[in-house]
């Protein structure tokens, strides 16, 4: 009877660790996360999947797709913050899967745990599992496909590696930094113990195809929203497809590439000089100062320690582990037009887990060498939680809640236009099309003073306002005296 109860309490304490490393991220980041939108490409995730519309480059099919269905299954709470829900739940999904990967390597489940926790906590990954990315899906379709890939590496059937394949294409369909995950996928292939046949490379790739083959949303939901005038800006000679609803009007040959390519940034270009050899040392530096930086030096010990320990176990799940997780890092050292860089090396961080839970194993580990490595981590997650804990601290009104009310005394409902940049015409248009708080204006991203000609002539039907920064534009020809609204944001009423 006694060793009954000794048994069930075991089951019990393992299947408590394996929900927390879910259910535990999970709730801080939804607690944690803002009910307001936000400003700059957050917003704009924030309202493009509950309208079903189309984001800038590369459109990320996938994360529209599934968040339209969240945010309208489960209305809770603000728009925005449904959206900012939906990506934390699936940064926390990655969490759990490092967990998971961890065990798979033979680790202690409590190790394992708190590894994924502090990993959850750091300030780079909780400050992007609080709001809109689409980076936290395909991190976690990257999650899945390195697990099941780890599977079939380590002895399980062909279905494991089809799988991560197929997750391997969902992840591009989410976002296309996941393709970095090909050469870990091409390296652990070669040097598995059975290579995979000729038929399960060939199903794996149809699965992977079949995947990507999500990105056709684009120029079939645009034909749709070009075919029943969904886009307000389709009445403006000129404006081409508008921001949330119709991004570079990809119903287009030339709009699809622009959309698929992301050519208006150089993606294209810099993507090709990342594959320079140069690179590795950039991409080393970038991995090992992220670990100091998020977790601290002693991680970093632990990590060294953790890798030689791994590669004596399994060298070849070692090798696959690296090239797979950190292979990004080579396009994330060498893209400059990017404002946010963390978000291109959260993958990275996430190999953190399974090398440092690998060196306390499962069997055979000395008292000691547990309490000692456990207790270094359960302190590094508390204090890693409440180091951060201002995440909490959400107030009414923040983010790019205060533009949309700012501006909406001052321009008129009925089809009035605001022309403004990117950073706040994603606030303006969250307004304006999702939650409706600025109904009846129509957005226009990327003011520039070359098209003020253009900007005129839609003067000549409807009120127009362009909405500027004073310490760039003191005045424009053909305007009324501007309102300030702030002191970085002015706003100027076009003459009729």
């Amino acid at each position: 009877m006694r060793e009954r109860l000794a048994l069930q309490a075991a089951a019990a304490a393992r299947l408590a660790c394996d929900l927390a490393a879910f259910l535990v991220p999970a709730i801080v980041y939804i607690a944690s996360a803002s009910h307001e939108p936000a400003s700059w490409d957050t917003a704009e995730l924030q309202g493009v999947p509950y309208i079903l519309g189309i984001t800038h480059p590369t459109g990320f099919p996938l994360y529209v797709l599934l968040g339209y269905v969240w945010s309208h299954a489960l209305p809770l709470g603000s728009i925005a913050f449904r959206l900012n829900a939906f990506s934390g739940i699936t940064l926390a999904a990655a969490a759990a899967t490092a967990y998971a990967a961890a065990l798979l390597l033979g680790a202690w489940r409590p190790v394992a745990l708190t590894a994924s926790l502090w990993f959850a906590f750091t300030q780079d990954v909780w400050s992007h599992g609080v709001r809109a990315e689409a980076q936290n899906l395909a991190v976690a379709c990257e999650a899945f496909a390195v697990y099941a890939f780890l599977r079939w590496l380590r002895g399980g059937s062909d279905r494991w590696f089809a799988t991560a394949f197929a997750c391997f294409g969902l992840g591009i369909a989410a976002h296309p930094n996941a393709i970095w995950l090909a050469p870990g996928l091409a390296a652990g292939a070669l040097i598995a113990r059975n290579r995979p046949s000729l038929r399960l490379l060939a199903i794996s790739s149809a699965l992977t195809l079949a995947a990507v083959l999500l990105y056709l949303y684009l120029p079939l939901r645009s034909a749709y929203v070009v075919g029943h005038g969904l886009d307000p800006t389709h009445v403006l000679p000129g404006a081409g497809g508008g921001i949330f609803w119709n991004y570079n009007n990809p119903s287009t040959p030339a709009g699809f590439i622009r959309a698929l390519t992301g050519t208006e940034s150089s993606a294209p270009h810099f993507l090709l000089a990342s594959l320079n050899p140069s690179r590795v040392q950039d991409a080393l530096w970038a991995f090992v100062s992220g670990i100091g930086e998020q977790f601290g030096a002693f991680v970093l010990v632990l990590v060294v320690f953790g890798l030689v320990t791994a590669w004596k176990r399994d060298w070849r799940s070692t090798v696959f582990l690296c090239i797979a997780c950190t292979a990004a890092l080579m396009f994330s050292v060498t893209y400059p037009n990017e404002a946010d860089v963390g978000r291109y090396r959260l993958f990275a961080l996430w190999l953190t887990v399974p090398l440092v839970a690998v060196l306390v194993p499962a069997r055979n580990a000395s008292a000691l060498l547990r309490a000692g490595v456990l207790a270094f981590l359960v302190a590094g997650t508390a204090f890693a939680f409440a180091g951060h804990r201002s995440y909490f601290e959400r107030r009414a009104g923040e983010g790019g809640r205060w533009v949309i009310d700012a501006v909406r005394p001052f321009v008129p409902s009925g089809s009035a236009i605001v022309v403004d940049g990117w950073l706040d015409a994603t606030s303006l248009a969250y307004g304006a099309y999702a939650d409706q708080s600025l109904p009846d204006r129509i957005i226009v991203s990327g003011w520039e003073p070359a098209k003020m000609g253009l900007y005129r002539s839609w003067a000549a039907a409807r009120p127009v306002f362009i909405l500027t920064d004073p310490h760039a534009v003191a005045s424009l020809a053909g305007a009324a005296p501007p309102i300030r609204l702030d002191p970085y944001h002015e706003l100027f009423a076009l003459e009729r």
